[in-house]
């Protein structure tokens, strides 16, 4: 029998070296194993001894070398470089929006320190991108619900320790001079484990839906605590509702479609006509930004500054070059208008001091890296690795279309960031390690079928 077996092992090790990624090396020698195994089964019912069988069946195979090529043709890890070339190049787009704005002399921003941190964060980002790409996300399912508990349980307590700067919160590291916002930590911390939660409870039963949707309303609601902005929340909720969609239409589920849709949607819609009702109460600042989204002339000078002056930056802009009402005069020195040009505001400042030409190729490239990680989505075929890169397209989708539309006033202004563009070190970070995980899963999905077919047979 040993002697059977060596001869199996030498055609598998053969076949095994001609393929570069080891990581399938273990799936593909269970395949062929069982192929020999079942070739051999048929040899030895027609009346073939066993070692003679083996021997049959192995040469039936074919040679070795030209499998084992083949194979590595067909199960290298498939890299989507138009999608990295346009992460890069809206990288790119801020950076040089930043330089533009730290050099001007309008600017109150510092050059050196802003351009250090930047470089700084695009490092780290880098470097995070890279650890989450590398990463086997089918290893991360099974902890789904301790990672969500636990950053519901970080959030908690981050709330008690957070330092408020221009009413965000974030969290300083001993008594160093660095700090990040816990809530944009926490976000994709909530997604991912979610996207594995959806997988596993969203099967039609009526008892996990209930178990799905109030851990998604509890991590909203404390997310609101901690962060008294609805944007986090608004965005945290539109990724839950994204994955919990996707998993009601998916072929895996049982229960009555139509009713659990209607059921989430009409209750999502009640739950939020209450929270703005209490969000929004009369004579609050809210209100009065609402009010003067709405009707910006209301109050031009007080509420309704910024809605007034992005209306005219906007109008303002030239095809190609800088706009006047870029800037302002105060006390005989002229400034850059805008406030916040660098984060929220970042695609105004861009319109108005390039013109709208070089507004129309940052939507473009915004566009064009949404269609194309739509289409990478569409390829992967893992229940739990569609669900979690789409639930990471939806993120993206939200956050770049709330803020083109916050800054060209048709969306109010709630703190939403342009990824990638907006100058921000945490949220930046946080989008890296995003698109870091949706390659990583685009990179293995042919290599996951693998495993997922054997494991059906």
């Amino acid at each position: 029998m040993s002697a059977l077996n060596k001869n199996i092992n030498e055609f598998l090790n053969m076949v095994c070296k001609q393929i570069k990624f080891k990581g399938v090396h273990n799936n593909i020698n269970e395949e062929l194993r069982c192929h020999i195994d079942e070739l051999a089964d048929g040899y030895m019912e027609s009346g073939i001894e066993e070692e003679k069988a083996i021997d049959k069946a192995i040469e039936q195979m074919g040679d070795p070398i030209e499998i084992g090529k083949e194979l590595n043709n067909t199960h290298k890890p498939k890299t989507e470089w138009l999608i990295i070339s346009l992460i890069a190049t809206m990288v790119l787009i801020g950076g040089i929006a930043l330089f533009s704005i730290t050099t001007d002399k309008a600017s109150s921003l510092s050059y050196e320190l802003f351009f250090k941190s930047y470089i700084m964060y695009t490092l780290i980002g880098v470097s995070v991108f890279a650890a989450c790409y590398y990463t086997d996300y089918t290893k991360l399912e099974k902890y789904s619900q301790h990672v969500f508990i636990g950053t519901m349980v970080f959030l908690f307590f981050s709330a008690r320790s957070s330092i408020y700067v221009d009413g965000a919160p974030y969290v300083r590291i001993g008594g160093s001079s660095f700090a990040f916002a816990p809530v944009s930590i926490a976000l994709p911390l909530l997604i991912i484990a979610f996207a594995g939660l959806v997988n596993r409870w969203a099967t039609g039963s009526i008892k996990d839906m209930a178990k799905l949707l109030g851990l998604a309303s509890s991590a909203a609601v404390l997310t609101l605590i901690v962060q008294p902005s609805l944007a986090s929340a608004l965005l945290l909720t539109g990724g839950f509702l994204v994955l919990i969609t996707i998993a009601i239409i998916g072929k895996n589920f049982k229960g009555n479609k139509k009713a659990f849709i209607c059921s989430i949607y009409g209750g999502g819609t009640l739950a939020l006509t209450l929270l703005l009702i209490k969000y929004v109460s009369p004579y609050s600042y809210r209100l009065n930004r609402l009010r003067v989204f709405l009707n910006p002339k209301l109050d031009p000078e007080g509420y309704g500054y910024v809605n007034t002056l992005l209306s005219r930056l906007m109008s303002d802009a030239k095809i190609w070059g800088s706009s006047d009402s870029l800037y302002f005069i105060q006390q005989g020195v002229s400034r850059i208008a805008l406030p916040e040009a660098n984060t929220d505001f970042i695609f105004a400042y861009i319109v108005a001091a390039f013109g709208w030409a070089v507004g129309i190729i940052t939507i473009m490239v915004i566009v064009l890296t949404i269609f194309r990680m739509l289409s990478a989505t569409r390829k992967i075929n893992h229940q739990y690795g569609r669900l979690l890169a789409s639930s990471i397209v939806a993120v993206f989708t939200l956050q770049s279309l709330a803020n083109l539309l916050m800054n060209t006033g048709k969306f109010p202004l709630m703190g939403y960031t342009l990824p990638f563009i907006s100058y921000g070190g945490t949220n930046f970070i946080t989008n890296m390690a995003l698109v870091g995980f949706l390659l990583g899963i685009y990179r293995r999905k042919d290599l996951v079928m693998i495993k997922h077919n054997h494991s059906r047979a």
